[in-house]
């Protein structure tokens, strides 16, 4: 796989290697012990009816969760699995808060079950059956192996669900790898140089390239993107805060900065682009942050 060597978050932006990434992953995906076999899939033909779970670790920032995204709603994943369902996890990694968000995914209604997990495990076994289905369990961090081995492993993993299911894990913490993965994990590491300089480029430049620049905005252009460290998150947000600005000056308020110097450089990142927001926006931030994280929003036409 190319993905240790390429990161994803830049797929929509760049072409190589980070597109290649997304199609082998999703071959995996869609493709099981079949054609994914010929292209070195992990999934071997004697686990076909055990439900898979494929990890994807990384650092935060490094677009585990795009990647996931652009395979889950890929045309052959769609045309593979009979149900697709994403669930959200974070930190709260009950059984029954993710038996109940899968039951109502899968049946995209309301389960109204008390929390007692004889009655959702009957339930889950009804409505999956033994439908081939997909679940991405996103933003995992759960360290508890007795968590996932007693309580939702047998109920997500067992023979019950369709041949080749799979469930896609994403992580910034290698010891869920560990818990949860049935196949060997998949990590994401930083955008090279070259890749860094252009997802950058085109955000902050539009349509217009460097080469349209002058020597001073190339240069401190080159500056923040060294601040970056290859974090595709933190590229697209800087490139989309200094395309709002035309003045060598600012750029070289922003280039001087501390950017990138904690140990969380994709947070200090975000912190900085909303100082630049405007009074409109930063109330319409102060708004959303009243939701819980993962809420679910709901559009109305």
């Amino acid at each position: 796989m190319s993905l240790r060597a390429s990161g994803d978050c830049a797929v929509e932006e760049l072409e190589e290697p980070e597109a290649r990434a997304e199609v082998e992953l999703t071959s995996m995906a869609a493709e099981g012990g079949e054609e994914g076999e010929e292209k070195g899939s992990r999934i071997q033909k004697k686990d076909q009816k055990v439900v898979q779970v494929l990890p994807i670790i990384g650092m935060g920032g490094l677009g585990k969760t795009t990647l996931a995204k652009m395979v889950y709603n890929d045309h052959r994943v769609q045309n593979h699995f009979e149900l697709k369902m994403w669930h959200c996890v974070s930190k709260n990694f009950e059984a029954t808060t993710i038996v109940r968000s899968v039951i109502e995914l899968a049946t995209k209604g309301t389960c109204d079950l008390p929390d007692n997990m004889e009655l959702l495990q009957g339930k889950l076994q009804e409505v999956i059956g033994r439908k081939r289905f997909l679940l991405v369990l996103d933003d995992v961090w759960n360290e508890e192996q007795r968590l996932w081995e007693d309580d939702l492993k047998p109920l997500l993993c067992s023979s019950k669900g369709g041949s080749r299911s799979m469930i896609l894990v994403t992580s910034c913490i290698q010891q869920v790898a560990s818990i949860m993965g049935t196949l060997p994990h998949l990590e994401l590491a930083c955008l090279s140089e070259d890749d860094s300089c252009t997802l950058f480029t085109k955000k902050a430049f539009n349509s217009k390239g460097a080469q349209e620049q002058t020597d001073e905005l190339v240069i401190l252009g080159k500056h923040i993107v060294n601040r970056c460290k290859g974090l595709p998150l933190a590229l697209k947000t800087m490139g989309g805060l200094m395309s709002t600005m035309h003045q060598v000056q600012e750029w070289e308020t922003i280039a001087e900065s501390n950017i990138g110097d904690t140990n969380n450089g994709v947070l200090s990142i975000l912190k900085l682009s909303y100082r630049y927001l405007s009074s409109e926006m930063k109330q319409c931030f102060a708004f959303c942050a009243v939701f819980p994280k993962d809420y679910g929003w709901r559009r109305i036409s």
